[in-house]
């Protein structure tokens, strides 16, 4: 007896010191916490999944409503209509067990903007045990069109190379150019050029591939230009073009404006019919030309105004503030009312040698003018004097574009800031199938927009290739920066599978990022090119979100 109530003692003693058995009540106490922390996690991430379904809904139904109201300004039934059927198929009906068919309900804001709100609710799975059945969800978005007026100027290199393939190294181009000299109908005369290559009778040259990809561009633009004129004739925003095509020289003196009237016979007081003209470094001859040569033997490419061959890539200098005296050529708003200012007519025949073996005028500009599909593509047609030659003046092209594109200067009429009351964007579009290319040989044997550069010394002091080529692109940079200071912005395409995305092309463009420039474009080939086009015209004429 003794013995049974020792031992029963015992088992009572261990029962009380061994905690092994309260894990249980431990664990049935925090399972309902427990419950609620993971089913809460749960629900929270579904309410997540549908905050950002519908985010994604809200917009693209604004998007869509933008784009389907065009320029119009009208939020009509067919508008909301648009936005709703967007909003629908992207956040489908009673998804994730939401309410059905949420309201869609857009409104007009300021500028055109399309406004929406949506709001829905997720039903909880676990959190509805601790009173919350419901997690509200709403997405607000807006949607601007960043149409404004648009104005495009195309500095396009139509030189010797551009009638090769797009895949043909530049030593391979070299190797089989064929210059040919006939009669252009469009242009009326006898020309030289690199003829444009072609295989099983495809045209498959580079100059061809830069045809179609500008008419890819050009059917974009009357996409936008569709929308435009919508709008009464009073409130509608314009596209308008212009186009330099350089060589070593451009084609002013006979580019066209508005009125379709050359420069020539505008402004003749802009250009030196006597000029100094150098076919050795002696001092050059100065030979007058009469009225009849002007009319029928000069060609319209013009030799640069006065300038200075002490700007290099060292030397500091900046336009428009930080010149040399005499670098006129640089100043764009300089008024041509004299000698040294104004532009001295080319005269290949007396310039010797250079003349005869290193000239090359291209088709005339075109300053700032709304253009039609047949005017612009026909613009860009062999008949019409669209043909390759020349070598590779970077900085050439762009000089004439900084003209023709200056609010200040001798083209300030055609460069309003508004335009029935809507701001203007302000593109160029610079495209090269090279590197800056001056010469082959040790010295510039070019007759360029400043003479026989072996000569004249305009731009350099010894007429070597290479020296021309740093100058200049010195002078391309420069000319690159004060585009973009007036409010400009640069697109630069590298085309063919020879030439490289350089870093001044980069820097020349509009981009802020150069390891992933997002202004700057290398094209290896035609497909590449229209592609690159194609791109730029969507980035010019966008929809956008603005919040």
């Amino acid at each position: 007896m003794g013995w049974a109530s020792d031992n029963h003692k015992g088992l009572l003693a261990r029962l009380l010191r061994n905690e092994a058995g309260n894990t249980i009540a431990i664990i049935a106490a925090a399972l309902i916490p427990l419950a609620g922390m993971v089913g809460g996690a749960v629900d929270i991430s579904r309410g997540y999944l549908a905050q950002t379904r519908l985010q994604q809904a809200c917009d693209a139904g604004v998007l869509a409503g933008r784009k389907a109201m065009g320029s119009s300004g009208v939020l009509s039934d067919s508008v909301t209509g648009e936005v709703t059927k967007f909003v629908r198929f992207n956040f489908p009906s009673t998804y994730l067990g939401t309410p059905p068919n949420i309201t869609v309900a857009p409104t007009l804001g300021a500028n055109d903007t399309i406004q929406l709100t949506l709001a829905s609710s997720v039903p909880t799975a676990v959190m509805g045990l601790f009173g919350k059945a419901n997690m509200a969800i709403t997405a607000s978005c807006t949607a601007r069109n960043d149409y404004s007026n648009i104005d495009i100027v195309l500095v396009l290199d139509v030189t010797g190379s551009m009638g090769c393939k797009p895949e043909w190294s530049e030593q391979t181009c070299q190797n089989n150019a064929k210059y040919v000299t006939t009669n252009i109908p469009g242009m009326g005369k006898s020309m030289r050029y690199v003829e444009e290559v072609v295989e099983n009778s495809i045209n498959v040259s580079r100059i061809q591939a830069l045809r179609t990809a500008l008419a890819s561009l050009q059917t974009q633009m009357a996409t936008i230009e569709t929308q435009f004129n919508m709008t009464e004739e009073g409130k509608r925003k314009r596209v308008r073009w212009a186009i330099v095509p350089f060589a070593q020289m451009v084609n002013a003196g006979f580019s066209t404006g508005s009125a379709g009237t050359t420069l020539w016979s505008r402004q003749p007081s802009w250009f030196n019919t006597t000029g100094t003209y150098y076919n050795d470094r002696t001092p050059g001859t100065s030979v007058g030309h009469s009225n009849t040569w002007m009319t029928s033997t000069w060609d319209g490419c013009v030799e640069e105004r006065r300038t200075s061959n002490t700007i290099t890539k060292t030397s500091g200098h900046s336009i428009p503030d930080n010149l040399p005296s005499t670098a006129d050529d640089l100043k764009f708003d300089t008024s041509p009312t004299s000698t040294q200012t104004r532009w001295t007519v080319a005269d290949p025949a007396s310039s010797g040698s250079a003349g005869s073996t290193g000239y090359a005028c291209p088709k005339p500009m075109r300053e700032l003018a709304p253009m039609t599909a047949t005017d612009f593509n026909n613009y860009f047609a062999f008949d019409n004097g669209f043909i390759a030659n020349g070598g590779t003046y970077l900085d050439t092209g762009l000089l004439w574009a900084a003209r023709l594109l200056s609010r200040t200067g001798l083209w300030r009429d055609d460069n309003p800031t508004l335009y029935h009351t809507f701001p203007i964007s302000r593109y160029v579009i610079f495209m090269t199938d090279g590197q800056m290319q001056t010469g082959t040989s040790t010295y510039s044997t070019s007759y360029s927009s400043h003479g026989p550069e072996r000569y004249a010394l305009r731009v350099t002091t010894n007429g070597t290739t290479s020296q021309n080529n740093s100058n200049r692109t010195a002078r391309m940079l420069m000319t690159c920066t004060a585009i973009k200071n007036m409010d400009v912005k640069i697109y630069s395409i590298s085309f063919s599978s020879g030439s490289t995305l350089s870093s001044d092309l980069i820097n020349c463009s509009s981009s802020t990022n150069t390891i992933n420039p997002e202004f700057a474009y290398k094209a290896d080939n035609s497909a590449q090119l229209n592609k690159v086009f194609r791109d730029i015209g969507e980035n010019i004429g966008s929809l956008r979100l603005s919040q």
